[in-house]
């Protein structure tokens, strides 16, 4: 598969140090193994080449970490059932897909996202956002950044069992670079760091956290 190296390095720089990155353009989808090809069955042309560039750019990185498998199913969440002691994050948007893999007592979660060129107009703000997230808005454009944050920082916390409900259960903070993510019922310590950077009108967005207890391993 075509390798998309600018945006590999992009995302590479937006997370700790152990990390493997893998992204290409979207193709259209070839042979599946049954496992995966099953999970997309039903799907229309798009969804199933979405589908199968991401998993077959995981499989990719799982085998560069050392943790190589023949199949990606799905997890009871209809996430990927990554290996024992492995974490990561895919992503599918504008042309592209992407995945971030890592060994758990490195990075305990990862939640990766990117949105292409579009707007997020004001009346779908209150769903997603909280009210102080909201204040902090100038404008549609600014408010897909958040989201993109929003989303990567959603399955993060899906990594680590602790899923929202809804994105309006967190708040994100503005932080150095991104942000820092704020829940009612985390552990004081766990902190979850959110990074973004815009590449032409493509927005990037990492969120991640070290370790179960939010230090270093």
């Amino acid at each position: 598969m075509t390798r998309d190296y600018p945006l590999e390095e992009l995302i590479a720089g937006l997370l700790p140090a152990g990390a493997v990155v893998r992204a290409g353009p979207i193709a259209p989808a070839g042979a599946l193994p049954p496992v995966e090809a099953a999970l997309v069955e039903r799907a229309v042309e798009t969804r199933r080449a979405e589908f199968a560039s991401a998993r077959t750019l995981a499989r990719a990185a799982l085998a560069s970490l050392g943790r190589p498998v023949a199949a990606l199913g799905a997890s009871r969440d209809a996430g990927p059932a990554w290996p024992g002691g492995v974490t990561g994050s895919l992503t599918h948007a504008d042309g592209v897909a992407a995945v971030a893999v890592a060994y758990r007592h490195a990075i305990a979660a990862i939640g990766l996202d990117i949105e292409g060129p579009r707007a997020l107009a004001a009346p779908a703000w209150p769903s997603v956002f909280t009210a102080s997230e909201r204040a902090g808005l100038a404008d549609e454009r600014d408010a897909v950044r958040l989201f993109s944050a929003k989303e990567a920082a959603y399955k993060c916390l899906a990594g680590l069992g602790r899923a929202a409900t809804d994105f309006v259960d967190f708040e994100l903070i503005a932080a150095a670079n991104g942000y820092r993510l704020q829940m009612a019922d985390l552990p004081p310590r766990l902190d979850i760091v959110v990074r973004s950077l815009v590449q032409g009108e493509r927005i990037v967005c990492v969120a991640c956290t070290h370790s179960p207890e939010g230090q270093p391993a």
